[in-house]
């Protein structure tokens, strides 16, 4: 696109989902917005799952911020039908636990489903697909967008920023938001990664996409597979071994699926698989074999696209500012993809960097000190979920540690989406942006309920248990019956959910009838912080419930009889209409000039012809 201006209010360096969800937002709001991309779209992305929470926090902030198709990425059904249908479903995080050298045995599966509609369910997201969507929704928003913008240098001043382009290009603007990721120019040109990382987290990986990937309920027998309550096909499935883990993302696990593709990947601990082995896809399938059941389930797989192997995962920065510079998460830190709470982690800083800049921009004000809570905000969020990934390769040691700290893990899951649920489902019926704004007060915020005391304790005693069985302090069973002991303690969870048991591996489903079970015990026996937290008008709810299995049907409806009359008739009148993925935020198609205009009645009202 040709750029009108070479000065902004802020300039957004990648435009991948955080960056361009930014500049939408930025735009939506009336502020001079670059986003400057070094490559070109479509292109492969990691952070491909997502989680509740993530998925509920996208739903608040299109509504807080008015953009929509944000929204649309939080819950499977919006995404397939206006964004991709590319896209895989994700109704649970399903775990199958591995020994080497024997098959699995049925009941070392461990399940969380996720929320069902309206809310969820969570979504695989084809990221060439969503970030390059998302990209060309910040030029419909008004922002500039460059691509194949490589930049060469960076210098702030009191002014603001200068950005240089290999081409000789001098972009100028009053703030810059670093959205690029791993591979951040601001990164190297200023130093700002720690030289060794943090984190206790120490991991490497192999990864692709593939085809013929089977539902992983193949590997289980009928018995094993009903005790199962969500299909594993349609999940995030995680093969859980000694030393490593292994993910498949499926794309093409549902109906409407035009996308023959799983995101296929092997995370290895360093410390036991500590250098590359040959080429990747042999290392890949020479480590698998050890373990026959994901044998079988990848023999007949094969990659689309070049493997990759990395060296240490893991880089940290102690500082995500700098004078007129804010990094995003991904471009700052990562840990590890475990759980998928790394774009939980984005989501919540996009919406904290938001409000932050649209006040400094009204003001005129960068000053450092304005943004330094979201920096705060972000490495707590990265020193957490790195005690939550380590402490989960300690427990890989064995099943007994695995089943028991898995369970500290869907605690966090849960009750930190909770929050933000109840938030959203108290809005839909007040209407009131206040209960919106809630969501980033610091009381509230915090990747998998590290904001909630409570929890923050228990998962903290359980880390020391999984400690003393990995340094053979005690046994392995011992640590697992301290953590079951410990949750089948706990006052602020249900009974029901079972998280004192070690034979109960899916604690609950999230259905309606599930989630209205949930609010009504915490209404009759949870304390006014766990009636806040985990509490929402029901009625409200399940009204929104049926008007999805409504609109689902119309949807049907429309698409039947559109076919009906495409079989017996030539001409419509389809192309006055103007699809929901480009109209959602209030503009239509802009009419004919005067002396351009087709003779013939005019569109109906409320629709606008599209200018030729």
């Amino acid at each position: 696109m040709t750029v009108t201006s070479t000065r902004y209010d802020i300039a957004i360096l990648g435009s991948g989902i955080g960056g361009s969800m930014l500049a939408c937002i930025l735009a939506k709001h009336g502020i001079r917005t670059l986003l400057l991309e070094g490559a070109a779209h479509p292109r492969f992305a990691i952070g491909e799952s997502l989680i509740p929470e993530t998925g509920i926090r996208l739903r608040i902030i299109g509504e807080k911020y008015g953009v929509p198709e944000i929204g649309w990425l939080g819950s499977f059904h919006t995404l397939r039908d206006n964004i991709s249908s590319a896209c895989g479903v994700k109704r649970s995080f399903s775990f199958m636990y591995h020994s080497a050298g024997r098959e699995h045995q049925g009941e070392h599966v461990n399940q969380l489903p996720t929320l069902t509609p309206p809310i969820g369910p969570d979504s695989h997201l084809f990221r060439q697909d969503t970030d390059g969507y998302l990209a060309a929704m910040t030029v419909q928003y008004g922002a500039d967008f460059v691509s194949q913008a490589r930049i060469e240098n960076i210098a702030s001043h009191d002014g603001g920023v200068d950005l240089r382009a290999a081409d000789g290009t001098v972009y100028q603007a009053k703030y810059l938001i670093d959205a690029s990721g791993m591979r951040s120019p601001v990164s190297d040109l200023f130093g700002m990664r720690d030289e060794t990382p943090r984190f206790r987290t120490d991991t490497r990986t192999l990864f692709t996409h593939m085809v013929g990937v089977r539902s992983a309920d193949l590997l289980l027998d009928e018995k094993s597979r009903k005790k199962v309550p969500s299909p594993l096909g349609e999940a995030t499935m995680h093969h859980v071994f000694d030393g490593g883990w292994l993910w498949v993302i499926p794309f093409n696990n549902h109906r409407e699926s035009t996308n023959p593709v799983a995101s296929v990947g092997l995370m290895l601990d360093r410390t036991r698989h500590s250098h590359r082995k040959g080429p990747a896809e042999e290392e890949f399938r020479r480590i698998i074999a050890r373990y026959p059941t994901i044998q079988r389930h990848l023999a007949p797989a094969k990659a689309v696209r070049p493997w990759v192997s990395s060296g240490r995962l893991q880089y940290s920065s102690p500082h995500l500012l700098r004078p007129r510079i804010l990094q995003l998460p991904h471009a700052a830190g990562f840990v590890d993809p475990l759980f998928s709470s790394g774009m939980s982690v984005l989501v919540v800083a996009v919406d904290l960097i938001a409000e932050a800049l649209l006040k400094a921009v009204a003001e005129d004000d960068f000053a450092t000190e304005r943004f330094q809570h979201i920096e705060d905000t972000v490495n707590r969020a990265f020193d957490y979920f790195d005690d939550v990934v380590s402490t989960s390769f300690e427990s890989f040691a064995s099943y007994d540690t695995w089943n028991a700290w898995n369970r500290n893990w869907v605690l966090g899951n849960m009750l930190g989406a909770f929050g933000p649920l109840s938030l959203f489902v108290r809005y839909l019926k007040s209407g009131d942006p206040a209960d919106l704004a809630k969501t980033t007060e610091p009381s509230r915020m915090g990747v998998l309920g590290s904001h909630l005391p409570e929890v923050a304790a228990t998962i903290s005693a359980s880390r020391q248990d999984i400690a003393a069985a990995a340094s053979g302090e005690i046994t392995h069973a011992a640590a697992a019956e301290r953590i079951f002991t410990r949750l089948g303690g706990l006052d602020f969870v249900p009974p029901y959910m079972g998280f004192g048991k070690p034979g109960q591996h899916a604690v609950a489903t999230f259905t309606l009838p599930a989630g209205a079970r949930h609010v009504t015990w915490y209404r009759r026996h949870g304390s006014a912080a766990w009636q806040e937290n985990c509490t929402f008008p029901l009625l409200t709810y399940a009204r929104h419930a049926l008007g999805f299995v409504l609109a689902s049907a119309g949807s049907a409806w429309r698409r039947g009889s559109t076919a009906a009359r495409d079989v017996v008739v030539a001409g419509n009148r389809d192309w006055t209409y103007q699809p929901a993925a480009t109209r959602a935020h209030g503009k239509t198609w802009a009419p004919l000039p005067p002396t351009a205009r087709q003779a013939g009645p005019e569109p109906a009202a409320g629709h606008r012809t599209a200018a030729l």
